[in-house]
């Protein structure tokens, strides 16, 4: 086994660490090419006048498309339930990925509340619920993705 900080955030299972490894190198890839595109850009075509804060969001955002483009190949590579094949272990799995994201919701509508507070007018109370709302649904659809993706590749494998 290698030592690497990196397992912290790498599944258990070899091939699924493998794949998961080679999405972080595409993203890598991907972002140094467009670091790259972006700095040819600026040097000889377009010359922006960046400022300091504009530079520091874009440096910013680098970190956040490298982790959320390794997070949508894993979640459309249908590699994260490998253990669903019947409709049986489906519905269960859609049981607990609801479950799952409503307790997600509950935990971010709870640190929201704390971070927030108790809301003082309308437009607060909006935000308040609305924000835990959404990421619920959005956490239980991309779970959801995962899971067909992941029953289509199941079943085509054990054909």
């Amino acid at each position: 086994m290698i030592h690497s900080f990196l397992n912290v955030f790498l599944p258990d299972d070899e091939y699924k660490r493998l794949r998961v490894l080679y999405f972080m190198a595409e993203a890598a890839f991907l972002m140094i090419g467009l670091l790259m595109l972006g700095s040819a850009l600026n040097n000889y075509l377009l010359k922006w006048n960046l400022e300091g804060t504009e530079v520091t969001f874009i440096l910013t955002m680098i970190p956040m498309l490298m982790v959320g483009y390794t997070y949508f190949r894993y979640i459309f590579s249908g590699i994260e339930h490998t253990e669903v094949l019947n409709k049986q272990s489906y519905k269960r799995e859609r049981r607990v990925a609801g479950k799952r994201a409503l307790s997600v919701g509950g935990i971010f509508f709870i640190l929201l509340l704390i971070a927030k507070g108790i809301p003082k007018n309308y437009d607060e109370g909006i935000d308040l619920i609305a924000l835990p709302v959404i990421s619920t649904l959005l956490y239980f659809l991309f779970d959801l993705i995962s899971l067909k993706r992941s029953v289509k590749k199941n079943t085509e494998l054990e054909d």
